[in-house]
């Protein structure tokens, strides 16, 4: 094709047709022109594709990652409730009439409230999607604002269950460790209470904690604890059903 111009160009300038020589060199500069447009073009759209195909794959796998996490929060919001029931009900059994209350419900309650149910939010396509930028190829600005949202929320929930954790190291367990044979709960409702076995000391009789005002206090502040991150977790369950659904539409549309 290069040729054929060339050809062509240099028969117009022996014949002398310059005028005609000119018109034909601009028409050809069109035409390189219109050739380099469509070849940008046909490149954008290629580009464009790909990055519409990328993006669709990463909202499906982080679609999967992020309903896996909503019925792992919703387990733990099942637990945190029942902690949450657990510190109550110690509670309303503590006094001075702790031995008119029941031994073996006593037991139950402080091994309900001696773990917090954790939530650890699975993130890893999470931050994929924010380190690498892709978020930004993605259609909805509803979407990449909620994306945008997680790195705040992850680091809310870890501070809390840190909150917590301090609470339980600092006060909660020393407590029970004074007062009472964790070993003696641990044997009646732990998993592994087959390999725990009973206590080799004589039976402690545990309702103990709830003539303790010490203990009552503890529990008031550990259900102030477990309630706040209870309320996260609600908060963390909404922005995950968004996500959800905003992650579904975007798919849908590409």
């Amino acid at each position: 094709m290069i040729k054929l111009f060339k050809n062509t160009r240099k028969k117009l300038l022996n014949e002398g047709k310059t005028s005609k020589y000119l018109k034909y060199a601009i028409g050809e500069i069109i035409l390189v022109i219109i050739g380099i447009l469509v070849a940008l073009q046909v490149n954008n759209w290629n580009t464009g594709r790909i990055q519409n195909n990328d993006s669709k794959e990463l909202s499906k796998r982080l679609l999967l990652e992020t309903n896996q996490n909503i019925i792992i929060l919703d387990s733990q919001i099942k637990r945190l409730n029942k902690s949450l029931n657990a510190s109550l009900e110690l509670l309303k059994m503590t006094g001075t009439n702790y031995k008119e209350k029941e031994i073996k419900k006593t037991d139950s309650l402080i091994y309900e409230i001696i773990s917090t149910p954790r939530f650890e939010l699975n993130a890893s396509v999470l931050n994929e999607a924010i380190t690498t930028g892709k978020v930004s190829n993605m259609k909805s600005d509803s979407l990449k604002n909620v994306i945008y949202e997680f790195p705040s929320i992850i680091t809310t929930i870890r501070v809390n269950i840190g909150y917590i954790d301090t609470h339980d190291d600092n006060f909660l367990f020393p407590r029970i460790y004074d007062l009472i044979s964790l070993r003696q709960v641990d044997a009646k409702f732990s998993p592994n209470k087959k390999e725990l076995g009973e206590s080799n000391f004589p039976i402690t009789d545990n309702r103990i904690l709830l003539n303790d005002i010490k203990f009552e206090s503890i529990i008031d502040n550990k259900y102030f604890l477990t309630n706040s991150l209870l309320l996260i977790y609600h908060d963390t369950h909404k922005k995950l059903s968004i996500l959800s659904r905003l992650l579904s539409k975007e798919i849908e549309d590409n």
